[in-house]
């Protein structure tokens, strides 16, 4: 699960008329002369939660259509297996990818206990160990490891992450791939030199000179990983870079600023942007055909899907989830309808998130109505980074025979022909 579940407060800003955007560290009302009739309110951007006042179609839409295969998913959380299937009745989920993060076979296994009794229900994957990786002929234990967890039953990789600072997995953190977090433990004014807001919390520290740039997809040692997992019949769950706002200027321009400040990235000498990140990716997708991937987050290209669906085009073991990317993509409902429609066969519905009946709704919402200028942000029941923007989410009104494929067909498809491939 993103740690973004768990940063909801975004951004504090003060929308001010004429003046733009200011400071402010809190919904207090600033010091200064009392308001007089006619003058603007002073509202902050964190606290403004308008309601849609269209008196328009309300669509409730608390079960699936069709089945659910969620491909997209790093486990029950604080719920029990019992309550997680619950929810998954509930709401129509037949089965779920379980992230375990488990790079050795022993905490696969220990994880694989609590799901044991439910094999229909959950495909658990775990991830590469890439200790050594900086070592003279790494790759037997990692190939070992993988090897190792696939006879104890994991069905693919993933979700592996490059955020600029190469793959981490597991024990190699000191590559991990987030190179922001947002601290406001060191918070403290800071002016923004190119004009725009003042900020009352710093960017990430940065990691210590000393911490290794890891692997990137397409480096040369993981060729090894990336063929042993097309070998083996398991797919790759592959996330990189982050949402574009991330990178973008911090001030008053950013469409995104309420999820992107949070989620900003500093970029570092040694590291990738965005562009290099997608870039790297791509190299792998191409260099391995045998191996099916799947980009995470629709690549994070929601807001370039011209480009997704170029790559799309050119390499039939590449798919992309939308998990996480639901108001993102809902702001543009009609190009998403069309885009969906398009490569209705490459498109995997994914969650992310800590199962809830509120967000499911809105993610079927979202998918099979037409419903138009509704809001999530700042709903208690969906209170997470899903919907933490400002605007107004809109339905894509999907065919069924779209659905059918993104909701079940397309992940059941990726496990059917990674199985194809595998060599006997």
């Amino acid at each position: 699960m993103n740690r973004r579940e768990l940063m909801l407060a975004g951004p504090i800003f003060a929308a001010q008329s004429r003046l733009g955007l200011a400071q402010s560290g809190s919904s207090a009302k600033p010091d200064g002369p009392a308001e007089t009739p006619g003058t603007p309110p002073t509202i902050l951007l964190n606290d403004y939660l308008p309601h849609s006042i269209y008196q328009i179609p309300v669509t409730e839409v608390p079960k699936a259509k069709f089945r659910v295969f969620d491909g997209h998913n790093h486990g029950h959380g604080p719920l029990s297996v019992t309550e997680m299937l619950k929810i998954m009745d509930k709401v129509g989920v037949e089965k779920s990818v379980i992230f375990t993060g488990a790079t050795t076979v022993d905490r696969f296994n220990e994880i694989a206990h609590g799901y044991a009794d439910h094999p229909d229900r959950f495909d658990l994957w775990c991830m590469f160990d890439l200790r050594g990786i900086d070592e003279t002929g790494f790759g037997s234990n990692a190939i070992k490891s993988l090897e190792e967890c696939h006879r104890a039953g994991a069905k693919g990789v993933g979700e592996l992450h490059d955020k600029g600072r190469g793959i981490f997995s597991g024990q190699n953190a000191v590559a991990r791939g987030s190179v922001h977090t947002s601290r406001p433990e060191h918070g403290r004014s800071q002016s923004n030199l190119n004009g725009g807001p003042t900020f009352t919390q710093d960017p990430s520290p940065p990691p210590p000179p000393d911490a290794p740039i890891g692997p990137h997809p397409d480096d040369p040692r993981l060729d090894q990983l990336w063929d042993k997992a097309g070998q083996l019949g398991m797919p790759i769950s592959f996330h990189t870079s982050d949402p574009i706002w991330s990178y973008l200027p911090m001030d008053n321009t950013n469409d995104g600023l309420m999820n992107g400040w949070t989620w900003r990235i500093v970029l570092e000498p040694g590291t990738y942007d965005h562009d290099q990140l997608v870039n790297s990716l791509e190299n792998a997708v191409k260099k391995h055909p045998k191996t099916q991937f799947i980009a995470c987050h629709l690549f994070n290209l929601d807001y370039n899907l011209t480009r997704l669906g170029e790559m799309l085009d050119r390499y039939p073991n590449l798919y992309a989830d939308i998990a996480a990317r639901f108001a993102e993509t809902a702001t543009i409902p009609r190009f998403v309808h069309r885009f969906l429609s398009k490569y209705s066969d490459r498109i995997v519905y994914g969650t992310d998130v800590t199962y809830n009946e509120p967000f499911f709704a809105t993610t079927f919402r979202i998918l099979e109505t037409e419903d138009e200028h509704f809001y999530m942000r700042g709903k208690v029941e969906t209170a997470n980074f899903n919907f933490n923007y400002h605007w107004a989410l809109n339905g894509f009104g999907l065919p069924d025979e779209v659905l059918r494929k993104i909701y079940y067909d397309n992940m059941a498809a990726i496990m059917a022909r990674a199985e194809q491939n595998r060599e006997s």
